[in-house]
């Protein structure tokens, strides 16, 4: 080499030099890499850093050598020596860099066996770069693990916190919550000590952690629930009376609708109304026996669970109610367009044709007969409409006709009955 070549490939290395020893300051400060090497690993995290931690250790031993050789070459090109231009190439270019080989078992050894090996600079760096890769990439998974399940972790943990504090608070036992002290005892060591096991696909798997997320959250609210019955279980209880009246009146306008759509329609047939009242009025009486007990834990569960069946029943009901009226207001419907068809069959001269009259006595028979069957009136009312057309030569109204003031009401039984 000239002393030009040197010069550049020395400045080129000691530039390398510098940036390495940047990354490897930065490995040594980073937190992945701080975490690792404190925590008691188990599992797949366990093995993943003992290769991880090889590999740490070899680029640490390969830097160590190959800063000396830099130090070496920059101390010769400044106090030169016998042949400073031969040993400054051979230190740039040569197998400059003596490192130590990994020790192999006793069997597989020589006894002659060379402990050491020599690599140029351009080799130790492509080590390094190799080994750094590795490294980093199970303390960046780890990092990315953590990162994600340590918050969550956190929150668990501050909700356990008050689940504890709430379980006091209503003189629970120290064992109530025992298997979710369990979990989370499992859920925490998984995270701390094993964090890689939770990661799939590059993606961190946080289905554990939400899962006794919401076993927490229920019963915290649970517990929650059990102290307002603690300090308001009366006004409590009246609301619930109150609601459980609320949904009996829905259920009571619902029967008496039920036997008046029984007495005026037959087809479709009136769908049933159950009620749930008395056994909502049965488990309130259930809950002032748990009251006497002390046992504001089940009074806790039994009102949110009873909360929710007397919601269900009033929507059931009014639903049902709302069936219910939609077939009255069917029928009326009906009863309306076969008004107006015959408005117009009067307007049009055609009133008195005798098949028109024969097909209007019928779709009238089964409208105003009691119980009416809507199906039938249906057809009657469609036979009446599409005769009516023939018979116009005008295209009908393609809309249900709305009952004008001479229509008759959908709530009035008149006419022919059965």
């Amino acid at each position: 080499m000239s002393w030009e070549g040197v010069d550049h490939a020395l400045n080129r290395i000691r530039g390398e030099a510098d940036r390495i020893a940047l990354n490897l300051a930065d490995l040594d400060r980073h937190v992945g890499y701080q975490l690792l090497r404190e925590a008691d690993l188990v599992g797949g995290t366990r093995s993943r850093w003992d290769q991880a931690s090889v590999h740490v250790h070899r680029l640490w031993t390969v830097h160590g050598a190959f800063a000396a050789v830099i130090d070496r070459a920059v101390r010769v090109r400044a106090n030169g020596g016998e042949d400073p231009l031969g040993e400054l190439t051979f230190l740039l270019l040569g197998e400059s860099v003596t490192l130590p080989l990994a020790e192999q078992p006793l069997h597989e050894r020589g006894l002659l066996d060379p402990d050491t090996e020599h690599i140029t600079l351009a080799e130790a760096v492509a080590r390094m770069s190799a080994d750094y890769e590795e490294a980093t990439e199970v303390i960046s998974a780890a990092e990315t693990a953590w990162d994600a399940l340590h918050p969550r972790l956190g929150e668990l943990e501050s909700m356990w916190q008050e689940v504890c504090t709430l379980s006091d608070q209503v003189e629970l036992g120290d064992d109530q919550h025992e298997n979710l002290r369990e979990q989370l005892f499992r859920v925490g060591e998984t995270v701390r000590r094993d964090p890689l096991s939770l990661v799939v696909d590059a993606r961190v798997d946080t289905s554990s952690l939400d899962r006794l997320r919401g076993l927490l959250d229920r019963t915290r609210g649970e517990l929650r629930d059990a102290l307002r019955m603690r300090d308001s279980y009366t006004e409590s209880i009246e609301r619930l009376v109150s609601a459980i009246d609320d949904v009996e009146q829905v259920v009571r306008r619902a029967g008496e609708l039920r036997a008046r759509v029984i007495a005026k329609i037959s087809s479709p047939r009136a769908i049933d109304v159950p009620d749930p009242v008395p056994g909502l009025r049965a488990a309130v009486v259930e809950m002032d026996i748990l009251r006497s007990q002390s046992d504001w834990w089940g009074l806790g569960a039994r009102l949110g669970q009873l909360q929710r069946s007397v919601h269900q029943a009033g929507d059931d009901a009014k639903e049902r109610e709302e069936n219910l009226t939609g077939l009255l207001q069917r029928r009326a419907e009906l009863r309306g367009r076969l008004d107006a068809f015959r408005a117009r069959s009067v307007r049009l001269g055609l009133a008195e044709h005798e098949r028109l009259t024969e097909l209007h006595g019928r779709a009238h028979w089964e409208l105003w007969n009691a119980p009416c069957d809507l199906r039938a009136a249906t057809v009657a009312l469609s036979a009446y409409q599409r005769r009516l057309q023939e018979l116009s030569g005008i295209e009908p109204p393609g809309s249900r006709t709305t009952p004008g003031k001479g229509a008759s009401d959908g709530e009035t039984d008149g006419g022919v009955s059965r």
